[in-house]
């Protein structure tokens, strides 16, 4: 065919057949321009365009047939694990501040002398026990005067009664000395009552604070002296948004964690979820008691909390690095006829490392958790040896997305 086509050699311009092939005429005294027409008119010339123009038709025509053809559609490897069916708590994340279940600052009802300290800074002290005495010394001479002053009008009383037997006393004088004896015995109670503003008594079990005051020091009414706290049980206060007053109720349990013992959880209940909103804040406060036997939660802490909503019995999860973020929504990979297919699931609970789907997926499908990165919607996909572990870890409690 090649030989059909072309009339001439591309290379020395002879025709086939004729070695020699045709001369051009010689341009002996002929015009520039006179010799470019005659060139451009003879069949040599003619015959050396076209078959140019016609190799050059027949490569691009190769290099297109080549190009069509293509290289295969490669095969991207992905590691896959089908959800994993568990059960899981449905939490509520918050933050909060530990505070004392009692805490009062202990002041004296009257001014007066530090006369002794029955305490050391930082002791365990139980209900009633004297922590403070002020001078004394003049009311507890009112009080024997007063307590004299007592018996002896029930001794009056006590001869008055044998008397009035014989006639020899009137029921009026009686009636007297009757009143005298509760004048005198509501007088030792008073004194008695002075005498004890001048102790300072624990009201509850507890741990004493620093002191404010020393030995020897005159102190006026009000004045702080200690602080006592009791520490047997805390209280945690914190803060949910209006729209989760639905799930929040009193006898709840909850976890706290605080930044000193991270691998403690400390468990309590909901004590109090208060009656109003803040208005500025659109919130509501709860407020959980945690038993602390121990002593490791102080009033001051910053805690988080975990507020137990609930459990899912039969919750699918996956490992997280399946999740594909979209604008307002997640989506993962699914291989379907070896192929990745993204579909669109609804975040649940999320765990450390996994996260519930709530739908989208069902327990057969098989889920890419490995490689997401690499491929998108329709590529080819195979599974890596290991896929069928990628989500044995063991689950924990989690929070809740919505």
């Amino acid at each position: 065919m090649e030989s059909a086509l072309f009339e001439i050699d591309l290379l020395t311009g002879h025709e086939p057949g004729n070695p020699g092939g045709e001369t051009p005429p010689s341009t002996a005294g002929e015009t520039p321009a006179a010799t470019h027409d005659r060139f451009m008119g003879s069949s040599w010339w003619q015959k050396l365009v076209q078959g140019t123009a016609f190799a050059a038709v027949l490569a691009l025509a190769s290099g297109c047939g080549k190009e069509a053809a293509g290289p295969p559609e490669p095969v991207v490897d992905v590691a896959t694990a089908h959800p994993e069916r568990t059960v899981v708590e449905v939490t509520v994340p918050a933050v909060g501040t530990i505070e004392a279940d009692e805490r009062v600052v202990l002041q004296p009802e009257v001014a007066g002398l530090i006369q002794s300290l029955h305490f050391v800074e930082g002791q365990r002290v139980k209900k009633g026990d004297v922590l403070f005495r002020m001078r004394s010394q003049k009311e507890e001479a009112q009080v024997a005067q007063a307590r004299a002053d007592r018996d002896l009008a029930r001794s009056n009383l006590e001869r008055a009664r044998t008397l009035a037997g014989t006639k020899a006393i009137s029921q009026q004088e009686l009636d007297l000395m009757e009143s005298t004896l509760a004048a005198r015995a509501a007088t030792y109670e008073l004194e008695n009552r002075r005498l004890e503003e001048r102790m300072i008594v624990a009201p509850f079990d507890g741990v004493v604070g620093p002191r404010e005051v020393s030995v020897g020091q005159y102190v006026n009414a009000g004045v702080p002296l200690v602080t006592l706290v009791e520490d047997a049980r805390v209280k945690v206060r914190f803060r949910l948004p209006e729209r989760q007053l639905s799930v929040v109720r009193v006898g709840q349990t909850a976890r706290v964690q605080v930044n000193a013992y991270r691998d403690r959880r400390f468990e309590g209940k909901v004590e109090l979820v208060n009656p109003e909103v803040d208005v500025s804040t659109r919130t509501v406060e709860v407020r959980l008691i945690v038993a602390n036997e121990e002593g490791l939660l102080r009033p001051g802490m910053f805690g988080r909390v975990e507020l137990v909503l609930g459990t899912k019995p039969d919750a699918l999860v996956v490992p997280e690095s399946a999740l594909i973020p979209a604008l307002d929504d997640f989506g993962v990979y699914l291989v379907v006829e070896d192929r990745a297919k993204l579909v669109p699931v609804k975040i649940g609970v999320r765990l450390p490392g996994k996260v519930e789907l709530e739908s989208g997926v069902k327990a057969e499908d098989l889920v890419i958790v490995a490689g997401t990165q690499k491929v998108g919607d329709g590529t080819r996909v195979k599974a890596g040896p290991d896929a069928a572990d990628a989500a044995s870890a063991p689950v924990s409690a989690g929070t809740s997305m919505r």
